[in-house]
């Protein structure tokens, strides 16, 4: 195929998208759709250049993946290689073991599955792994192999032009379905991150250069296709956001326009001329590595400096520039011509290359990364003991989505216990099972949780059915006469469900939770069931355990907390939510000394997050909560709490 300059223009514009929607600047809000042209481009390119010689017969696959191989792989384990030795001396142990499984999965080219089975509501760090944008690469890979392999077997089958149009755009119509029916929800990112819902985006690029291997033409007529196609990739670009289910439909606008751009062989008007502009065209050439730089270099600023200010911004503009200059001169430039793998000591020295990386890898993923972290082992250990797992999650959380129906599980039997204990909730509830969990034998506990669900009646949370339909099953559980308990503990994120605007409503998002609030407590008075709220604990800006390996290495200024006066706002917020009822058990006096509620106490780490408790924290709150229940089941005044705290501090 004759080389174009206006492709690697196009692959410019995807590339600058990526960069600005990853480094935080919302101009343009669905940046990310930047992949989506690579992939569209790839679809059309790789077709283009082995369709027409497989209708010519002289295809090879050896030759093909030999230049994909050089064409791919020296700068992307350069990257990789480069990346886990940095990390290695300032991660902490759990986010570098995901790095290191990551890089083995890049290196197989199956990191897209590796961080679809990572991704979940319960692991926010993945947008600290500095190789989470190898899922492309990855795809890219396996479209590699899979379609150069369906086109020979096509061709094997003796199947003509038409039939092998039908056939991709049969699969393209498949693909396209399943991208709609399995859609990024809350639950499952399935689609976001595999081949089969993202092939269409190659496979209509594979379409249009079959189509025009055989009637090159075929648009040339059409004026001002390039100009449509642009539009196309803006509106994306401008419209599109990070809350979109995509790919689903939404990745053909951008696939379309990107497609519209290719066809349009036409070489003059002012678009193009900005296409094969030099600076642009430079910026193409260096695509391939500006890629896979910017991300862990992104990663790296955001760790080491954390706020990112304009002047770090710039800086990180420039690190990349350098970087990806240097990879692509040094690395992808060498390393694509035949000639450079000629000659023995050559070969060893990429055999040794290569043995080295494995070696490195294997140590990592054996050995993790503790012998070269600058932290005392005490730290170390405090750090690693906030991230435990809490006790029953799996028994007693998501039960429906793991296990395919609601139950409510035991938490503790107790031994003749006196009281009796049910826990509704989200994820939150779970947090704190690590406290009831240690409550005297005089407890009997039980628990349904869903995380991400608000444990209201009658309330729904946006794109999720399961959060009704948990709520109901709870209401249908608590009407029945034969489940008894002493008190309904009810405990949810309630502060994030207003201020990330995740209730279903048509009026404020503030004015909701109130009227669910209301809506609940009458379902409990009017069915004489004893109850308790449990407000939201104070939320930090930041991981908690993070920051406070970040102050280890010296990153952090300070300790992180939140300011009690902030924090004794939303309790009064959400007590006058709950209003005229008073069933509520604040947790502030645990959490809050004098001015600041700490993310840490008594050296020990509070939070497994910014906003939901360690176990060793549900410990140690464990004996201060069993006090307050007992308040709250026999009906003292105690568990009014915050009222108290409220007038005291003059709100």
């Amino acid at each position: 195929m004759k080389y174009r300059a206006d492709i690697d223009g196009l692959r410019a514009v995807a590339v600058i998208l990526v960069i600005l929607f990853h480094s935080k600047i919302t101009f343009f809000p669905g940046g990310y759709i930047g992949v989506d042209i690579f992939f569209a481009i790839s679809g059309f390119l790789i077709t283009s250049i082995i369709y027409p010689k497989m209708q010519a017969g002289n295809f090879s696959f050896v030759d093909f993946y030999k230049r994909r191989a050089r064409r791919l792989l020296p700068a992307s384990i350069a990257m990789t290689f480069v990346t886990l030795i940095v990390f290695a001396f300032m991660y902490p142990p759990n986010l570098f073991q995901v790095l290191a499984d990551s890089a083995v999965a890049s290196l197989l080219f199956s990191s897209n599955f590796y961080f679809w089975q990572t991704s979940s509501y319960f692991n926010p760090s993945l947008a600290l792994q500095p190789l989470l944008h190898t899922w492309s690469l990855s795809v890219e890979e396996q479209f590699y192999f899979l379609f150069p392999l369906s086109l020979v077997i096509l061709s094997w089958l003796k199947f003509k032009k038409n039939a092998i149009l039908l056939t991709v755009g049969a699969a393209c119509s498949i693909s396209l379905a399943l991208a709609y029916l399995y859609a990024p929800n809350n639950l499952s990112f399935v689609s976001f991150y595999v081949l089969p819902t993202r092939f269409y985006e190659m496979g209509l690029g594979a379409l249009f250069a079959i189509h025009l291997t055989h009637k090159p033409d075929a648009f040339k007529t059409i004026k001002y296709l390039r100009e449509i196609g642009l539009v196309l990739v803006a509106i994306s670009a401008f419209q599109y956001d990070k809350h979109l289910a995509f790919p689903s439909f939404y990745a053909v606008l951008p696939v379309l326009g990107t497609l519209l751009i290719l066809i349009d062989r036409s070489t003059s008007g002012v678009l193009y001329r900005v296409l094969c502009s030099r600076p642009v065209v430079f910026v193409g050439l260096l695509s391939y590595s500006l890629y896979l730089w910017h991300w862990p270099i992104w990663v790296a600023f955001e760790w080491i400096v954390g706020d990112m200010s304009v002047i770090n911004i710039a800086a990180y503009f420039v690190l990349t520039f350098v970087a990806a200059y240097c990879s692509y001169r040094f690395i992808e430039q060498p390393f694509r011509q035949p000639t450079f793998y000629q000659g023995a000591f050559k070969r060893t020295g990429m055999v040794g290359v290569a043995a080295l990386l494995v070696a490195c890898i294997s140590f990592f993923v054996s050995q993790s990364n503790t012998r070269l972290l600058p932290i005392t082992e005490n730290n170390l250990s405090e750090y690693s003991a906030a991230l435990v797992s809490e006790p029953f999650r799996d028994k007693c959380t998501d039960t429906k989505r793991l296990k395919g129906q609601y139950s409510v599980c035991v938490v503790k039997e107790g031994v003749n216990p006196e009281y009796s204990i049910l826990l509704w909730g989200d994820s939150h509830a779970s947090a704190l099972m690590s406290a009831l969990n240690n409550f005297s034998d005089r407890f009997a506990v039980h628990a349904m949780n869903t995380s991400g669900c608000p444990s209201l009646v009658e309330t729904k949370r946006k794109g999720s059915q399961d959060c009704y339909d948990h709520n109901k099953f709870m209401q249908a559980y608590l009407l029945d006469q034969t489940n008894h308990y002493d008190l309904i503990l009810d405990v949810s994120a309630w502060d994030n469900y207003i201020e990330y605007e995740l209730l279903e409503t048509d009026i404020s998002q503030a004015e909701e939770m109130h009227a669910a609030l209301q809506r609940t407590i009458e379902f409990f008075e009017a069915n004489n069931l004893k109850y308790a709220f449990v407000p939201q604990i104070p939320k930090h800006e930041t991981n908690v355990p993070r920051a406070f390996f970040r102050y280890q290495l010296g990153l952090n200024k300070s300790d992180e907390f939140v300011l009690r006066s902030d924090y004794d706002l939303k309790l009064k917020r959400f007590e006058e939510m709950l209003y005229p009822s008073k069933n509520m058990i604040a947790l502030d006096s645990f959490f809050c000394e004098n001015d600041k509620c700490g993310g840490t106490k008594n050296g020990e780490i509070m939070y497994k997050d910014a906003h939901h408790i360690s176990v060793s924290a549900g410990k140690s709150m464990s004996y201060y909560l069993e006090g307050e229940i007992v308040n709250a089941i026999e009906g003292s005044s105690s568990t009014l709490e915050v009222s108290g705290v409220l007038e005291a501090s003059g709100e």
